[in-house]
This record gives C-alpha cells, structure tokens and sequence, in this order.
C-alpha cells in the first residue's frame, strides 16, 4: 500500500521527537561523564560524590536504549517503504538536506526534522528551499531556484517572528501612552535648555508641577540690598530680573503647550493654572 502524506508526517513527527530526546541525552551523558572524571582525577576521595555521578550515568543509559529502541521500530516502519525528507541544519546558514547523512554534515550536526515536507516530491521541497537547498543532497535543483530566497517556515521562525511582533507592539504601545500623556498637542516632549544641560518633560503632569514650581521664582522680591545694608550692585539686581523674566517665558510656553493639547486659548489655560496652583497652596 503507497504511503500517504498523513502517515508520514504523522511517523516523522515521532521520530523527531525521539531524536531530540536522544540528543539532549547524549548531552546530559556527556556532561555526567566529564563531571565523574573530574572528581576521579582531582577528588578522588570524595567517592560519593564519584558514585552518585556513576548512578546517573547508567540512568542516563537505560534512558538511551529506551530511546534508541523506539526509533529503531520507526525506522522499520520507514525502511519498509521509504518516503522524502527534508532536514534543516540548526545554525545561521543551515542548508536543506535529504536525510541526516549528507557527507558535507558531521556526527555533531544538529537538524531540524521538517516533518512538513515528508513524502512530498523533491521539487516541491526544493522550490521552498531556494538558496537553503544542499547542492549535494539535490543535484538537480535549477539554478534559478537555487538562487532564491528560502520559504520554509519553521517553528523556529515563527516564534522569532511572533517575539519580534511582541516587541513592535509594546514599542508602538509605549509610544503611544507616551504621545498621551505628553505636554504637548503633537505628542512630543518638551526641551529647555540651561546652558550645557537640557531639560525634558516628558508628561502634562510634569509640565503642571514644573509650572507651580516656576511660580516661587516668578513671584520672587528683587533684593536690592544685602543684610547689613549694603546695596546690591546694578548687574546683582540685573540678573534677578533677568531669572525671573526667564522664568516666565517658560512658564508660559509649558501654559501654551497645555492649552493647545487641551484646545483652550492661553488665557483659559492659565486660569486652569491658577486655580490648580491657588487649591495646591491651601492644602
């Protein structure tokens, strides 16, 4: 009986997942032993330590044949009535390849079972391969083909594209909570510079309590004599003119910006202000 597309999938996908399960094995061995050797050579005397490595080496390997012996009923399966395959290698410029056996892959070679593909004809899997197709493994690939850009979608691929998409749309969410919240109409921040430093308030929040705070220097006496009566010189004075003047031009431009956002006039604004300012004080 021919094998259907069903069947295939359906006995590749076991065999994918028993492979994975051998190869985390093999690590997980391969890391017990080196830790056994390790204390036999440097700590030898720590035996218990040396046995309880040797107890999980021979679990590890009655957990290996067990593996091994499922794939070997599935490979019977397979060997009775071989179908196509397609394997990609797990690295960044992981080729294609028709089974686990190419001889331009090593014994360490990690692959990823692409289990969609299994029983499809070579020309299918070699058109979705494009540039990722093995020239070994498919000599007969046209170059046109060979010189396109791989449309395989893999599980791998997918979550890549899912986290990035995550990203964008918590990026694109910040951004917006940002443009709400900000002082101004357009959404942006607003800048002050003071000399070598800039200022930024990001939020109307900010911008109001920035504003209250401008109100102290605003309303600031002009000291025009220190406190043993001597008179302040003109540039003294002078410079506390000018902190104040300065200090209302910013304060009206954060009232400027807030009255655009909320599409009231200047006055309106500053009335709201004020009145913000007036209840802060009596509290």
């Amino acid at each position: 009986m021919a094998v259907t597309k069903e069947f295939a999938v359906k006995i590749d996908t076991e065999l994918s997942s028993w492979y994975d399960k051998r190869w985390n094995l093999r690590n997980e061995l391969e890391i017990a032993e080196d830790t056994k050797e390790f204390y036999e050579k440097r700590y030898p005397a720590r035996v218990e330590e040396i046995a309880r490595y040797e107890q999980k080496i021979q679990v590890i390997k009655a957990k290996l044949r067990e593996v091994f012996s499922k794939i070997c009923d599935l490979d019977e399966i397979y060997d009775q009535d071989p179908w196509t395959r397609a394997f990609l290698v797990i690295n960044s410029n992981g080729h294609v390849h028709s089974s686990m056996d190419c001889n331009t892959c090593f014994p360490t070679t990690r692959y990823q079972w692409l289990v969609q593909y299994s029983n499809d004809d070579e020309k299918t899997i070699v058109e979705d391969a494009g540039q990722d197709a093995c020239t070994i493994c498919y000599p007969s690939a046209p170059a046109e083909v060979l010189n396109r850009p791989s449309r395989i979608v893999t599980a791998d691929k997918i979550a890549k594209a899912k986290a990035k998409e995550e990203r964008e749309a918590k990026k694109a969410e910040k951004i917006a909570k940002e443009k709400a919240n900000a002082p101004t109409a357009s959404g942006e921040f607003l800048y002050f510079k003071e000399g070598k430093y800039t200022e930024v308030i990001k939020t109307e929040r900010t911008a109001v309590s920035e504003w209250f705070s401008l109100q102290y220097r605003i309303n600031d006496e002009i000291v025009t004599h220190y406190y043993d009566g001597r008179p302040h010189t003109e540039e003294s004075i002078q410079e506390q003119k000018d902190r104040i003047i300065k200090a209302q031009e910013k304060a009206d431009i954060i009232c400027q910006n807030l009255a655009e956002k909320n599409g009231v006039s200047f006055d309106q604004q500053l009335k709201i202000l004020q009145n913000k300012y007036k209840k802060r004080g009596n509290q």
